[in-house]
C-alpha cells in the first residue's frame, strides 16, 4: 500500500496518516508529495498539538507491517525521522535530508532514538548542530539511507521479498526490536520546549519569513 506522507505535519493530517498506516494489513511504501517527502512539524497553529499523533503514527511504523520510504525530495526534521522509521530507506537523486530543528530552539528529541539505529552517533549530532543537508549519497554513507534508486521498484522489490515472512514474526519482532518508550519520552521533551518562550519566537520569525536565529 503506497501512503503518501503530509507535506508538513499537524495534528489533523497526522491522525489520518497515523489511521492509514495502523489499518494496513500488507507492506506500506511511504511517498511524499512534488518536490517534497515531507518538512516536518507545520509551525502553525499549535506545533505541540503534532507530537501525540507523530508518535501514534512511528508505533504504526514500528509494529506494523513491512515499511519503506521512498524519499524523492526534501525531508527535514520530523519527516527525517518518518523515514527513519521504516524498515528500509530508499532515497532518489532528488533527495535531501536535514536536521534543523536547533534553528528554532529544539533539539530532535523524538526522532532521535531511530536515528542513533541507523547512523553513528558523531553524525547525528554533527547534523543537529550544523543543521548541514546531506544528498542521496552521503545520507547512504551514514546508513541513514539503504538503497539509492528512482523508482518504487526497490521498494516493491522488498515487499515481495518480505512475503515468506509470517506476518505475525514480522510484527512481533519489529514490536520487540522498536525503541517506542525512548521515542514516547523525547517527544515529552519536544512538546516541552514547544512551549518555551524564545522557541516560540523563533517559529514566529521564521513563519514571518525572517531568519529566525538573526
Amino acid at each position: 500500500m503506497v501512503v503518501t506522507v503530509p507535506k508538513t505535519l499537524d495534528a489533523a493530517s497526522l491522525v489520518g496518516f497515523a489511521e492509514r498506516l495502523e489499518a494496513s494489513e500488507e507492506h506500506v511504501v511511504l511517498v511524499g508529495g512534488d518536490e517534497a517527502f515531507c518538512l516536518g512539524l507545520s509551525l502553525e497553529g499549535e506545533p505541540g498539538d503534532a507530537v501525540g499523533p507523530f508518535v501514534r503514527a512511528v508505533r504504526a511504523l514500528r509494529t506494523g507491517p513491512p515499511s519503506v520510504a521512498f524519499v524523492d525530495g526534501v525531508a527535514r526534521g520530523a519527516g527525517v525521522g518518518l523515514a527513519a522509521a521504516c524498515d528500509l530507506v530508499v532515497a532518489s537523486a532528488r533527495a535531501d535530508f536535514a536536521l534543523t530543528e536547533a534553528w528554532f530552539g529544539l533539539w530532535p528529541a523524538a526522532i532521535h532514538p531511530l536515528l542513533v539505529e541507523r547512523m553513528r552517533p558523531a553524525a547525528v549530532r554533527r547534523g543537529v548542530i550544523t543543521g548541514q543537508s546531506w544528498d542521496a549519497q552521503a545520507a547512504l554513507e551514514l546508513g541513514l539511507v539503504d538503497e539509492r534508486a528512482e523508482s518504487l521498484a526497490a521498494a516493491e522489490a522488498f515487499g515481495v521479498a518480505s512475503r515468506r515472512a509470517s506476518g505475525e514474526a514480522i510484527r512481533a519482532y519489529k514490536a520487540a526490536t522498536a525503541p517506542l518508550d525512548e521515542v514516547a519520552a523525547g517527544a515529552k521533551v519536544t512538546a516541552e520546549r514547544l512551549r518555551d518562550p524564545e522557541v516560540r519566537r523563533r517559529i514566529a520569525a521564521f513563519a514571518e519569513g525572517f531568519a529566525p536565529w538573526a
